[in-house]
């Protein structure tokens, strides 16, 4: 596979973006389930992040349980244990809103279709959900879980060579939407973000494709699988909001910040790409976070899951979060 970025001649693939998917792969899918905080910094204004999430791309690709369906019954499964307030689901065909009821001494939950206020209704329908009828529910609010039962995620090729070999998708994952990967884009916008993605090209063959397309964000590849989310930070607003993100890559200084302080990936591992060529101050301020970070996260030294080091310009920095 060839690489070619801002219109330059194709070349092969340069180390540094093979050490960024890399990245990616590993850091996507740690064998733990410990909160990671990454700051990743290049020397040079970069597609980095896009990268970056492709490589987690490929790592979950490879996950038999990496997809919204699997996730989602997961999902389903722990609120039936433990049902929070105002968490109601939605049915594809069936009409309103319904509400947990636990599950039954077989294991099988159940769900009772809420009771309009004031309403003399007194017969509510229940309705029991498996894993294989999950994807017909969808949380009130949220996006539903995607599978395409024809086509489905294009250019496999593509990220089965950006992977570098040693790596084996499972297929039915190219059918299904997942959300465990999260790209919060520049705070200038996401038409920059997509701008700077699709400025950088892969040639696998005689077939090219965009590093825009390769990350399937559903505002960029209408119609197609999404296997990653996108998380707009100049409007605070996710494009699907799953609740099942696991890993948010953050493509500046600002989107990093940003992306720590939202509630919603409290407890998403972060990755920040951080460009040195900003100003002092924005450098400053990411340095004073990673201090008060120092609370709550420890430097985590140990191997890189395999990595080779970093290419010349490129340095990380890696906490975990303590244990209680």
């Amino acid at each position: 596979m060839q690489f070619s970025e801002a219109n330059e001649p194709w070349r092969a693939i340069p180390p540094w973006v093979e050490f960024l998917i890399h990245s990616g792969l590993a850091f996507g899918n740690p064998k733990d389930g410990d909160r990671r905080i990454i700051v990743i910094s290049m020397p040079c204004e970069s597609p980095a992040a896009g990268l970056l999430t492709l490589g987690a791309i490929c790592g979950r690709l490879a996950i038999e349980s990496a997809n919204d369906s699997n996730s989602h019954f997961q999902r389903i499964e722990r609120l039936a244990a433990k049902p929070l307030a105002g968490t109601f689901l939605r049915h594809e065909t069936q009409p309103g809103r319904f509400q947990f009821e636990g599950k039954d001494k077989d294991g099988v939950i159940w769900v009772r279709s809420e009771k309009a206020l004031g309403s003399r209704q007194t017969k509510r329908t229940r309705r029991a959900i498996f894993p294989w009828t999950a994807r017909e529910w969808q949380f009130n609010g949220e996006a539903p879980v995607m599978v395409a039962h024809e086509g489905g995620l294009p250019d496999r090729d593509f990220y089965r060579e950006a992977s570098g070999g040693g790596w084996l998708p499972v297929e039915s994952n190219f059918n299904q939407s997942d959300s465990g990967v999260c790209l919060a884009g520049r705070v200038s916008g996401e038409s920059v973000s997509k701008s700077i993605m699709a400025g950088t090209h892969f040639r696998c063959g005689s077939l090219t494709v965009d590093l825009a397309r390769l990350l399937t964000i559903q505002n960029w590849s209408p119609g197609t699988i999404s296997r990653a989310t996108f998380f707009n930070t100049r409007t605070g607003e996710l494009d699907r909001n799953t609740g099942m993100t696991r890993l948010v890559i953050a493509d500046g200084d600002s989107a990093f910040l940003r992306v720590l302080e939202d509630s919603v990936f409290q407890n998403c591992s972060v990755i920040g790409v951080i460009h040195r060529v900003v100003d002092r101050d924005r450098l400053e301020a990411i340095g004073v976070k990673i201090t008060d970070l120092g609370q709550w996260y420890a430097p985590e030294v140990s191997p890189s899951n395999g990595l080779p080091k970093p290419p010349d310009g490129i340095t990380i920095l890696k906490l975990k979060r303590r244990k209680p």
